[in-house]
């Protein structure tokens, strides 16, 4: 049975994106955000639970990836299209939220091709691009008037570009328990604490938009003065 234990909650998070997925067709505003929360858990603690207990598979990488294609690339291109729908925008917004699903795709391909690294992505994680398109269309604060269609047209653009790109992004896997080696993570966890006391759940978006452009100026850096 212990085993078992990563690919089961891996299967949980592929099953409650998939409800997720319903309850975008029903407006069940409430179950989507509950369950895609459950499904960021889960697919944290899949991976933890492999790594704590050696129990890491070729298999369990590949269903991880399914999973995560469900929960983090299906499930934000139906919320993005829904929106669009919903709003009566043009043809062409609503099925720019296809860019999601194909750069996703991409990401986890090349993942799955790709060699571990507990200290870095190659790429904007699926993970993260789907919390911040889910939070930023339930986001009801005084910053909704700056991300009217065009900007998340501009944003949908932008982040299916960082998915499948060779920017290195910060990986939240805890393997060590240092301060040094985690100080990063620490800052962001802080950030996002803040942020939802300020702004509610739905504002951690402004923490996916900020841990993005501290990456890319971090990879910029990196890439011109520390070959």
């Amino acid at each position: 049975m212990i085993k078992n234990i990563p690919n089961i909650l891996t299967i949980a998070n592929l099953i409650l994106g998939f409800l997720c997925i319903l309850n975008v067709f029903v407006k069940n505003d409430f179950e989507i955000i509950y369950f895609f929360y459950c499904c960021l858990i889960l697919d944290f603690l899949d991976g933890f639970s492999a790594r704590k207990l050696s129990l890491t598979s070729e298999f369990g990488k590949q269903i991880d990836s399914l999973a995560d294609l469900v929960s983090f690339g299906i499930l934000p291109s139906v919320i993005l299209y829904d929106y669009f729908d919903t709003n009566n925008f043009n043809l062409f917004l609503k099925y720019s939220s296809v860019l999601i699903l194909v750069s996703s795709s991409i990401r986890l391909a090349r993942f799955n091709l790709s060699e571990e690294n507990n200290n870095f992505f190659v790429g904007l994680p699926t993970p993260a691009n789907a919390l911040f398109f889910i939070s930023l269309i339930y986001y009801q604060g005084n910053l909704k008037i700056y991300f009217g269609e065009y900007v998340i047209l501009a944003l949908i653009i932008l982040f299916s570009f960082l998915m499948v790109s060779n920017l290195k992004f910060i990986s939240l896997k805890f393997s060590k328990f240092t301060l040094n080696e985690n100080i990063e993570k620490l800052v962001l966890v802080l950030l996002g604490i803040i942020i939802i006391i300020l702004q509610g759940h739905s504002g951690l978006f402004l923490l996916i938009l900020l841990y993005v452009f501290y990456c890319i100026i971090k990879s910029i850096i990196s890439t011109l003065f520390l070959k």
